[in-house]
C-alpha cells in the first residue's frame, strides 16, 4: 500500500469517526421506533421511497407507527440494500435485517425491475447511475 493510499484511508476513517456514516438505521431505545438518519439528499430520498417519513429533526426519518415487526424489518432492509447499491456507506442494526427481503431486493436490482410490486418506482431510479463495474457486479449470481 502506497503512502498516499494509507494517508487517504486515514483521512476517510477520521471523517467517518467525526461525521458518522452517510446513513444509519436503528431502533430508538426510548420509543421503539425504527429511525433512519441520512446525511445527504440522495439517502433521504431513498429512505422516503422505502417508506420512512420525515420527522421534525433534520436528517432524521422514521417508519410509520402501526407496522408489525416483519414490516419494519422489510422496510429497513430494503432501504439499506438500495443505499448500498447507490454507493452510500450505511450502517443498520443487525436485529432490523430480514434475510428474505435482503435476497429479494438484490434479486430485484439484478433483474433490473425498478417497478417491483408494491413499490411505484425504484428508490435509486433518480439518484444513482451505476458504473459498468457496479452493473457487472450486481449481475453476478
Amino acid at each position: 500500500m502506497s503512502r498516499i493510499t494509507r494517508f487517504l484511508s486515514r483521512c476517510i476513517s477520521s471523517l467517518n469517526e467525526l461525521y458518522g456514516r452517510e446513513a444509519e438505521i436503528y431502533r430508538d431505545p426510548s420509543s421503539g421506533a425504527v429511525i433512519a438518519e441520512g446525511r445527504n439528499n440522495c439517502a433521504r430520498r431513498i429512505f422516503r421511497a422505502c417508506g420512512f417519513k420525515p420527522t421534525g429533526t433534520a436528517f432524521r426519518l422514521r417508519l410509520p407507527e402501526g407496522l408489525i415487526e416483519a414490516e419494519q424489518k422489510a422496510h429497513a432492509t430494503r432501504a439499506v440494500v438500495h443505499l448500498f447499491h447507490a454507493g452510500h456507506y450505511t450502517e443498520i442494526a443487525s436485529h432490523l435485517m430480514c434475510d428474505s427481503t435482503l435476497a429479494a431486493t438484490w434479486d430485484e436490482i439484478r433483474e433490473g425491475r425498478p417497478d417491483h410490486p408494491g413499490w411505484p418506482t425504484s428508490p435509486t431510479a433518480d439518484t444513482h447511475t451505476p458504473t459498468d463495474a457496479q452493473t457487472a457486479a450486481s449481475r453476478r449470481p
